[in-house]
């Protein structure tokens, strides 16, 4: 029987992870002082059994790195059963004298195939109709002081963020780094990454996605411009960067339709995939689910899920309740009133102009 946590509803998912971070941070921190570099499974162990119980978990044990690289499933489960599932690799940003690296393209010994654990990662994706994404351990500000980016986040100098020490990329995003930026695909990918609590914000802006591809269904139109929550949030955020990378890709958005996936919250989705290596929109928006996958469930209820996902994971991380607000309370949208209002109304006319 897996190691399960049992939720609680004293503190939101932002709360929770938040708390988990800056024990991590804490733990980065000390292992430096010290004179050593942290390991990708200890930060994940502190942050997962920091976010206890209020986030759930179960672990495996299984050896499933040598196949294809993934360690957890990370399930967003909202209160009407909507779930948002991202298969996630841990890794470390490294320092290697002035040179910033994550080991995006590094091979498993033992794997004949030869591939990058990035391949196997999104190929492995497939097996949960989920997106792949990293999770990113990134050490303090002050261990950061030499990295070298000279874009700004809200004012702030790209390595002095807050926040940062834990975040969340999608697989799509890294595959674009390592691609484009070669030596400098860690410095890429760290600026583009979104610290993990963040993700789960209710006081933070959810700006609108301004897609490249035109005349998608409607209900994704709305969703991308409409401020959400749960999920459905956690859904947009990672999205979000990968969109933006495909703004600026100089190649023609193509209409055609990718394969639907059975249950996704969005099974009309363009096959456009710019330079991805898969159709993104597909690709990320097929793990936002209008129901719970049953291995989910099991997490959820105290069962074992089924060998075909023990046997591959190392664990299931389940964010229940995504969707619900601190116990003291808090704003309804994740809009303050006046911009939700804006919003909202924005969202009618342009709606409005559609269906005219």
């Amino acid at each position: 029987m897996p190691s399960v946590a049992s939720p609680t509803e004293e503190t939101s998912p932002h709360d929770a992870l938040r708390r988990a971070r800056i024990a991590v941070d804490n733990h980065m921190t000390k292992r430096l002082d010290d004179c050593h570099m942290w390991k990708e499974t200890t930060a994940t162990d502190i942050l997962l059994s920091t976010a206890s119980p209020r986030i759930r978990y179960a672990e495996f044990n299984t050896d499933h790195e040598k196949e294809h690289g993934a360690d957890w499933l990370w399930c967003w489960v909202d209160r009407d059963g909507t779930t948002f599932c991202l298969l996630v690799q841990a890794k470390i940003l490294k320092a290697r004298g002035r040179r910033w690296t994550i080991d995006f393209a590094y091979k498993t010994k033992g794997d004949k195939e030869h591939r990058p654990q990035i391949s196997k990662l999104i190929a492995a994706s497939d097996r949960y109709e989920a997106a792949a994404a990293y999770v990113l351990y990134c050490g303090d500000a002050q261990y950061r002081t030499t990295l070298e980016c000279d874009r700004k986040h809200d004012g702030v100098p790209c390595r002095e963020r807050d926040r940062a020490g834990v975040s969340a990329i999608s697989a799509l995003v890294a595959e674009n780094a390592v691609n484009y930026y070669g030596k400098d695909a860690g410095v890429a990918a760290f600026h583009t990454a979104v610290p993990v609590e963040d993700i789960a914000d209710p006081d933070n802006l959810d700006t609108p996605i301004v897609p490249l591809t035109r005349e998608l269904p409607k209900e994704l139109a709305r969703f991308l411009r409409q401020p959400q929550r749960g999920a459905r949030r956690a859904a947009k955020e990672l999205l979000r960067p990968v969109e933006q990378i495909r703004i600026g890709q100089f190649t023609t958005a193509v209409l055609e339709r990718a394969d639907p996936v059975a249950g996704a919250l969005f099974p009309d989705l363009p096959a456009d995939r710019g330079h991805f290596s898969v159709p993104y929109l597909a690709h990320m928006l097929r793990g936002l689910r209008s129901e719970v996958p049953g291995y989910v469930r099991d997490v959820m209820e105290g069962r074992t899920p089924p060998a075909w996902v023990t046997d591959h994971l190392a664990g299931i991380v389940v964010i229940t309740d995504a969707d619900a607000l601190p116990a003291a309370g808090g704003q309804v949208a994740d809009y303050p009133r006046k911009v939700m209002e804006d919003q909202t109304a924005s969202a009618a006319a342009t709606d409005s102009t559609e269906a005219a």
